[in-house]
């Protein structure tokens, strides 16, 4: 058998191992909601059982980027770009680069298939000079999805680059996980006002997946899945940013749209801010980037909107 023929064999022995282990991981998370002894009905443990969504871990190891290959996933240090990249900007100036997504490398933990293929996903955020920090408007951020990932080069910051804004890079490597809706958002707003146990049932599941997988409930880094929200579920905050609310009043009044609309978002990817140096300009908040499913499958990624959470 040739070298070639032994390397894809290899190849399809890996995925067909991580695909078993998840489907695994995936029973014993549902076992264990299901055989829990808190007192919530079990036929709610079993709709809970069913909301478990896999999602992709990622993990950051801090690396010089000399040592980190040209298109693999990262934080900070110099993006790998296309030759005549068009850099975004912001009323003219220049956006931060922040990270880059290899989607060949996330392929394999992404069991629903919910992403391309291949490809990369760069994130590029305005950073507001005088406060100083990032900017949370319609235009202060850009997700750009790359298709070829052929010739790509480590780029040079353009002149005139906010040279503060220049991250520490780290490599990504990424795991499997699963995630389950926020306890606050209103997919389980019923279980929640109705069962005082499922609050329990429901840091336990999390506890389980946390020994089960490597998800450290520390680290906000994510990509797909339910929110792992810091306060309410962010997918109100997608909603809202759609809506182009700016009051508690029109919050009031818009109340059930945005319920309604919160339902359609899917997160993309949460961005920690807490390391890299970017928590000089995040505040040590997470960033969450949420699309609408029908974009996704489209491989669209203009109308991506950003929010943040902190404590």
């Amino acid at each position: 058998m040739s070298k070639r023929n032994n390397s894809y064999l290899y190849l399809v022995i890996i995925l067909y191992c991580i695909m078993g282990n998840s489907q695994d991981n995936l029973s014993k998370i549902k076992n264990e909601i299901l055989n829990s002894d808190f007192n919530v009905p079990y036929s709610c443990k079993i709709e809970l059982s069913e909301l478990i969504q896999p999602t992709v871990g990622v993990k950051t190891i801090a690396k010089d980027d000399k040592d980190i290959n040209i298109g693999s996933s990262k934080i900070g240090g110099k993006p790998d770009l296309p030759i005549n990249f068009n850099w975004p900007k912001m009323d003219n100036e220049l956006l931060t680069f922040c990270a880059q997504y290899n989607l060949e490398e996330i392929n394999i933990f992404d069991v629903s298939n919910k992403l391309p293929d291949s490809g990369i996903i760069y994130v590029f955020i305005y950073i507001d000079k005088e406060w100083p920090g990032f900017l949370n408007k319609k235009n202060s951020y850009k997700v750009i999805f790359q298709e070829s990932t052929d010739e790509l080069i480590r780029t040079e910051f353009p002149l005139n680059y906010f040279s503060e804004g220049i991250f520490e890079p780290s490599k990504i490597e990424y795991f499997e996980s699963y995630t389950i809706p926020d306890d606050e958002s209103i997919i389980l707003k019923n279980f929640q006002d109705s069962y005082e146990d499922f609050h329990d049932l429901y840091h336990s599941t999390y506890e389980y997946i946390q020994h089960l997988t490597e998800l450290d409930i520390d680290s906000f880094h994510q990509v797909l899945g339910y929110d792992r929200s810091i306060q309410s579920s962010v997918t109100y905050s997608f909603a809202e940013i759609e809506l182009e609310i700016t009051s508690q009043d029109e919050w009031n009044t818009k109340k059930s749209e945005i319920l309604e609309l919160s339902k359609k978002y899917q997160l993309l990817l949460q961005l920690e801010t807490d390391g890299n140096n970017l928590d000089k300009f995040g505040d040590s908040s997470t960033i969450y980037f949420g699309i609408d499913p029908k974009d996704l499958k489209m491989k669209n990624f203009d109308n991506v909107i950003m929010t943040f959470q902190g404590t």
